[in-house]
């Protein structure tokens, strides 16, 4: 398991005109920004809910970079780590840290898949990988036993355990007429969870 850690670099700040418009939130939910380091976005809230006295217009607001968390696992021991494409996606600069090793790796992302929500990034420098052992999904029943690991708030491989509570379910927004996603009520809501491995009792 790995920790990832995103920057997003401040845009040319711009000026907002009239009412807002409602955001998008992606339906894994959104690690992007829970770590936010601040992007003004504070202070349109504000000026949305209690009035603006600057008028129709909203002023400029200094934009900063923001920052994320997430979590991987690598898979093959050439570098490549599978994430959650909402972790990396758009990002400007990713860092990868392994567990017992300070040093923070830049990674790229080499692959996305937008509906299930899966990416591939890679590493370079960092030896003696020693990738996960994938399972087969197909083979999972509900109830069986489920272990995730994670990086909640940036705190690395951290471990939860549940049960899967349903399989073949449907995410409003991925895959039309296909059911792939499986259902757990393991711990992996808290920012920087997302990405990391779901594993069965045999660690795979």
């Amino acid at each position: 398991m790995v920790n990832i850690s995103t920057t997003y670099f401040a845009k040319t700040p711009t000026t907002s005109r009239g009412r807002g418009q409602r955001r998008q939130v992606s339906p894994f939910g959104d690690d992007q920004g829970d770590s936010d380091s601040g992007n003004g976005n504070g202070m349109e809230d504000f000026f949305r809910f209690f009035g603006n006295p600057f008028g129709q217009g909203m002023p400029d607001m200094p934009n900063r970079n923001r920052e994320a968390l997430g979590s991987g696992v690598v898979v093959d021991k050439a570098g490549y780590i599978l994430t959650n494409n909402h972790v990396v996606d758009k990002a400007d600069q990713i860092k990868v840290k392994f567990s017992g090793d300070p040093t923070q790796y830049d990674a790229k992302v080499v692959g996305v898949d937008e509906q299930t929500d899966l990416a591939v990034i890679r590493v370079e420098g960092k030896t003696n990988l020693t990738p996960a052992k994938i399972g087969n999904s197909d083979a999972v029943q509900v109830g069986d036993w489920a272990v995730a690991i994670g990086s909640p708030f940036g705190f690395q491989a951290t471990v939860t355990a549940g049960i899967i509570s349903a399989r073949e379910r449907d995410v409003p927004g991925t895959l039309p007429s296909t059911s792939i996603f499986s259902q757990t009520d393991a711990a992996i809501h808290h920012p920087g969870n997302s990405g990391g491995p779901l594993l069965n009792a045999r660690a795979k």
